[in-house]
């Protein structure tokens, strides 16, 4: 019986040790009044009020909590260009507590920083505000 019970704590050990670095805390659906995200292990998109963005899949969630990612923000409104709206590199920065996760996005091209937004998991998203 022993041996089992060591079996079962080393394949827990070595699944603990599978999960990657961006963890299943902040994965899934998350919403709020300016922004809205949709998460996985693949990557990520981002809907705000006037404008879009994605998320590389190699983001990070630390054991405290902080979210980091990079990706691309796309402005909205007016009318689109044939070739689309123009990439911006971004970098994503947060903290995830609870169920809200509240974050800022940094134009690394332009040095803005647009933000913060707080979502909730399963929140709602703004709809498209834009004209």
């Amino acid at each position: 019986m022993r041996s089992i019970h060591r079996i079962s704590g080393a394949g827990l050990l070595l699944l603990l040790a599978c999960e990657g670095p961006t963890g299943p805390g902040v994965t899934g659906q998350w919403g709020g009044p300016e922004a809205a995200m949709t998460l996985s292990d693949q990557g990520g998109s981002v809907l705000y009020a006037c404008g879009e963005g994605t998320v590389d899949p190699n983001w990070h969630l630390s054991p405290g909590g902080r979210w980091s990612a990079t990706g691309r923000h796309y402005f909205g409104g007016g009318p689109v260009p044939a070739e689309g709206h123009q990439p911006h590199p971004a970098t994503y920065q947060g903290m995830l507590t609870d169920s809200k996760l509240r974050f800022t996005v940094t134009l690394t091209d332009l040095g803005e920083i647009l933000g913060p937004f707080t979502l909730v998991r399963n929140g709602s998203g703004p709809g498209n505000q834009c004209l």
